[in-house]
C-alpha cells in the first residue's frame, strides 16, 4: 500500500497565495513531481468587478496557466464545470467562448457542472464537439444508461513516472434543464465503479476527483473511497478559496468566477506520495496575456453591441433584493416576470421560479441586456393544462425551503396565496385565488411557466399536465420578458399583496 503524506506548501510566487506549513520527508533529490492546476466557475470572460474586488478572466486566467507551465511544461490543467449560464454573457452566448478559451489555452481535462445543460444537453453535446480538451463524467449517462455524449469515466495521465487516474462527478442535475437525455447516477456507486476500473486498469499513483457537489457530499466520498486522494470540487464561496484537510487527504475549492486556481503538487519518491495544495489568486495582481484580452474584449464588444437596445423604460426600479426576498417573498420583479408568461399566452395563470431571477434594475431605459440579467438561464416558456390540486402540491414545494432560501419559490400571475413559514413542510400554503375564485382542485387552468420547472427542476411534479405548448416550440423565457416589456413602453411593476406571509 501507497503511503500519503499531507503536506502544505509553504510558497510564495509574484501572485497572492494562501500560506501553508510544510513537514516534507523528501530531503534527496530523487522524487518525481507531477502538477495538476484547477479553477471552475467561469460564467465571465472578461475580469469581475464588484464588491469582492477585482478578479477572474481568461485574460489573467492563461497568464497563471503559462507561468506555471514554464516551470513543468506537463502541467495538467483541469477544469471542474460551469461554463455557461448564471450570468449574462453565460446567457447569452451559452459557453461557446470559454470552450474556445479554453482551446486556446490548451486544457487538457473537464468535468462538467450542472450549468453546462442550462440550454439543454444537445447544446452540451455541441460545447463537448467543440472543445479540443477531454471531458469527463462517472456518473451522467443517456436515458439508455450508456455515457452521456460518449466522454469516459476516467481519465489516466502518466506524468514524469507518476501515474493520475482522474474521475468526474457531478450533482444537482435537478437544477437545470431537464429534457431526459441526461440521467444523474448515484454519486458514489458512480464513484466506485469508475474507481475500480481506473484500478483494473492501471498501477496508478493517485486518484483525483472533479466534484461538482456539496462539502459534505465530498467528505462523504473520501470516507467510502479510501482509494480518492483529493477532491477538486465546486467553489463555496466568491472570494474565498478553501483547502481542507481531510484525515491525510484534501478536498480542494477556488473562488467563483476563475476568482483563484488552485495548484497540487504530487511527490513522488519509491512508494510514497506527498500531497502540496497552494491557492493562487487570479486577481488584478496578475497581468492579462495580451493575445487572451483581445479575444475577450472582442465577445465584450459584441455583448455590447446586441444588449444595449433600449426597447421600454422603468418607471419603478424592479428589486430582486438585497436579501434574496424573490425566494421567500412577493416582490415587483417577481410580478413583472411572471406577468410577462401570463400576458404572452393569456393564460389563468403564470409562474416563475424565484431562484431563476438573477438581477434587480434601476429605474430609466430597458435594454435587452436587462432582460438577460434578470433571465440569464435561456429557459424555454411553456404552457399546460394543469389542474388545481397539482397547483396547490407546486405552492407547497415551492414554500418548503423558504428557510434556505431555496430557488424553487413561485412567484405568481393572476392568483394569490398565503402561507405559513413556520408549519411543517406539506402544510404551510393556506388560501389559494385564481383570478379571486378560490382554486378548484378539480379544474384545469392554463399555466405559463419555465420549462425548468415543468420537467421537474426544483422537484416540482407536473405530471398527468397536458402540455399545450412544449418546449420545442417555445419561446426563450428573456424574449417573452422582453415582448412583454416592448408592449407595456413604460414599467411599473408594483408588490399588490399577491403572496402573504402570515405568521402563527
Amino acid at each position: 500500500m501507497k503511503r500519503i503524506i499531507a503536506v502544505l506548501l509553504i510558497f510564495t510566487i509574484t501572485f497572492n497565495i494562501f500560506v501553508f506549513g510544510s513537514n516534507s520527508v523528501f530531503a534527496n533529490g530523487n522524487s518525481k513531481k507531477a502538477t495538476i492546476l484547477y479553477f471552475n466557475d467561469a460564467h465571465e470572460i472578461s475580469p469581475v468587478v464588484d464588491s469582492y474586488g477585482d478578479r477572474g478572466g481568461v485574460a489573467r486566467l492563461k497568464t497563471v496557466i503559462d507561468k506555471i507551465r514554464a516551470e513543468n511544461p506537463k502541467t495538467i490543467v483541469t477544469f471542474g464545470g460551469d461554463l455557461g449560464g448564471g450570468t449574462l454573457f453565460g446567457g447569452v452566448f451559452q459557453g461557446y467562448p470559454m470552450v474556445e478559451a479554453f482551446n486556446r489555452m490548451n486544457l487538457d481535462l473537464a468535468n462538467f457542472g450542472q450549468h453546462d445543460f442550462d440550454f439543454g444537453s444537445e447544446v452540451t453535446k455541441d460545447l463537448v464537439a467543440q472543445s479540443d480538451f477531454q471531458w469527463i463524467s462517472s456518473n451522467l449517462t443517456d436515458a439508455a444508461g450508456n455515457s452521456f455524449a460518449n466522454v469516459p469515466a476516467y481519465k489516466i495521465y502518466n506524468v514524469k513516472g507518476i501515474k493520475i487516474g482522474f474521475i468526474g462527478l457531478t450533482d444537482d442535475m435537478y437544477t437545470t434543464t431537464q429534457d431526459g437525455s441526461v440521467i444523474q447516477q448515484d454519486l458514489i456507486e458512480s464513484a466506485k465503479k469508475a474507481v475500480k476500473e481506473i484500478k483494473d486498469t492501471s498501477k496508478v499513483d493517485a486518484i483525483i476527483a472533479l466534484t461538482q457537489e456539496s462539502l459534505e457530499k465530498d467528505k462523504t466520498l473520501l470516507d467510502e473511497i479510501p482509494e480518492i486522494d483529493a477532491v477538486f470540487t465546486e467553489e463555496k464561496a466568491e472570494n474565498q478559496s478553501f483547502i481542507y484537510p481531510h484525515g491525510d487527504r484534501f478536498i480542494l475549492a477556488p473562488e467563483g468566477n476563475i476568482g483563484s486556481v488552485i495548484r497540487l503538487d504530487i511527490m513522488k519518491h519509491k512508494k510514497e506520495i506527498e500531497l502540496q495544495p497552494e491557492v493562487i489568486e487570479v486577481d488584478h495582481t496578475v497581468s492579462e496575456d495580451p493575445e487572451m484580452k483581445e479575444f475577450a474584449d472582442y465577445y465584450q464588444n459584441k455583448l455590447e453591441e446586441e444588449l444595449g437596445k433600449t426597447v421600454s423604460k422603468v418607471e419603478t426600479p424592479l428589486l430582486y433584493g438585497e436579501n434574496h426576498e424573490s425566494r421567500y417573498q412577493e416582490t415587483n420583479i417577481g410580478n413583472f416576470v411572471a406577468d410577462s408568461y401570463r400576458a404572452y399566452f393569456n393564460a389563468d395563470i403564470g409562474l416563475m421560479n424565484g431562484g431563476g431571477i438573477r438581477s434587480s434594475i434601476q429605474a430609466g431605459d430597458f435594454t435587452l441586456r436587462d432582460a438577460y440579467t434578470i433571465l440569464p438561464f435561456r429557459n424555454k416558456i411553456v404552457l399546460a393544462n394543469v389542474k388545481g390540486e397539482t397547483i396547490r402540491a407546486a405552492l407547497e414545494n415551492g414554500v418548503s425551503k423558504v428557510e434556505e432560501l431555496g430557488g424553487g419559490f413561485l412567484q405568481v400571475s393572476g392568483m394569490e396565496y398565503s402561507y405559513h413559514p413556520s408549519n411543517p413542510v406539506g402544510e404551510r400554503v393556506e388560501e389559494i385565488f385564481v383570478n379571486q375564485e378560490p382554486l378548484d382542485p378539480n379544474k384545469e387552468y392554463l399555466v405559463a411557466m419555465p420549462n425548468y420547472i415543468y420537467n421537474g427542476g426544483d422537484g416540482y411534479n407536473f405530471s398527468g399536465s397536458e402540455t399545450i405548448v412544449a418546449e420545442e416550440s417555445a419561446r426563450t423565457d428573456a424574449e417573452v420578458l422582453i415582448e412583454y416589456a416592448k408592449s407595456l413602453e413604460v414599467i411599473r411593476a408594483e408588490v399588490e399583496g399577491r403572496i402573504t406571509i402570515l405568521s402563527n
